[in-house]
């Protein structure tokens, strides 16, 4: 990085929409950005879409830089293209079934601010339209390969304060980027599709030392996202979606940790595996648990070949990186009063053990 970016910020901006078969979201999304950031750029990417959502971007929003994909590509590599073609310092990527209000974007940029030249990532307080819950605000990388979302599913009055403050981890529904940092990283993984790539990225972005935050005071709403993959507590949970998860986690797991990491906290992480197998059985999923298996076999040599790159490149141990936060479902996930005591024990479980290893990992 030189010396400019060191030591000026550079409050240049992008908004990238990536957009799949998003016709029923896809007005109410771009009609709020027209309102609250109306002189910004906005870079949709449509990824393969089969619905009408691209006729409603070139005729309705004209404004709109629109880059349409013949196929779908997936998520990660949709927001590479959205970084290597965006102009500006930072790229909010923002996902397609969410609307924000005036003043949404102002905070992110002040937060970049006030913490440049640390800043790597700082994403918007996330909310689930209509239900007066948080989804996330941003979260933290539980050492099982698992993401800890912050004030997950928690009522906004019971969070008070809107400070920005520091997290660990980040989900991509709003999250302002530097884009430079976010190419010297080497992007979104494009293996991994969907799932847990916004997740892992911003792992990586953190062992580079790139500090990551959250602006509460911006709020940006989310809705339902797309039948095949996405799942908000009802209904029947994708198979796609658990496929993706299964497999992604154990990518991240073997490119992220160091060895000493995967040795030590071997124990803990095999359990959970197992309780992931468990749920696999229980709920059907076996041949989505088997197929994720394969594919991380098929992808072995990238996957050690991307390792030795990010292992030479680190900055901060993994005792910085990782943390034994409670672990976090999608309400209805874990739902019986026996199944949410055995996951605090779990977590006690995991918690204690962590404590004590985590001297070891510095």
């Amino acid at each position: 990085m030189t010396g400019a970016i060191h030591n000026q910020f550079d409050p240049s901006v992008t908004i990238a929409l990536i957009t799949y078969n998003s016709a029923a979201y896809v007005r109410g999304c771009l009609d709020s950005l027209r309102i609250a950031a109306p002189h910004v750029p906005v870079l949709v990417i449509d990824n393969g879409s089969h619905d009408t959502t691209c006729e409603i971007v070139s005729t309705v929003y004209p404004e709109c830089q629109l880059l349409v994909l013949g196929q779908n590509i997936g998520h990660s590599a949709a927001c590479n293209l959205a970084f290597a073609q965006a102009g500006t310092t930072w790229v909010v990527l923002l996902d397609h079934d969410t609307t924000v209000p005036p003043g949404w974007l102002e905070p992110l940029l002040a937060t970049a601010q006030h913490y440049w030249p640390a800043t790597g990532m700082v994403s918007s307080r996330a909310v689930f339209a209509g239900q007066n819950r948080i989804h996330h605000d941003g979260g933290f990388a539980h050492y099982v390969g698992h993401m800890t979302l912050n004030h997950g599913f928690a009522k906004p009055a019971d969070v008070p304060g809107n400070q920005p403050f520091e997290v660990g981890a980040q989900a991509a529904t709003a999250l302002l980027v530097h884009r430079e940092r976010a190419l010297a990283v080497g992007g979104l993984d494009a293996r991994f599709f969907i799932y847990l790539n916004d997740f892992e990225f911003t792992l990586r972005m953190r062992l580079r030392n790139w500090r990551s935050y959250v602006a509460p005071a911006s709020v940006v709403l989310h809705l339902q996202g797309n039948p095949e993959t996405s799942w908000r507590g009802s209904g029947s949970y994708p198979e796609r979606r658990a496929f993706l998860v299964y497999r992604n986690r154990w990518m991240l797991l073997l490119k992220i940790y160091t060895l000493r990491t995967l040795i030590l906290c071997g124990p803990m992480i095999l359990l959970y595996e197992l309780i992931l197998f468990a749920a696999a059985l229980r709920k059907g999923w076996l041949s989505a648990y088997i197929a994720a298996a394969r594919d991380v076999l098929r992808f072995r040599e990238e996957i050690l070949a991307q390792r030795r790159q990010i292992q030479a490149d680190r900055q901060i141990s993994d005792a910085e990186l990782l943390s034994a936060h409670g672990l976090s479902f999608v309400p209805g996930l874990v739902s019986s009063p026996l199944a949410r005591l055995a996951q605090r024990l779990i977590e006690l479980l995991l918690a204690s053990y962590w404590w004590c290893m985590r001297p070891l990992l510095r």
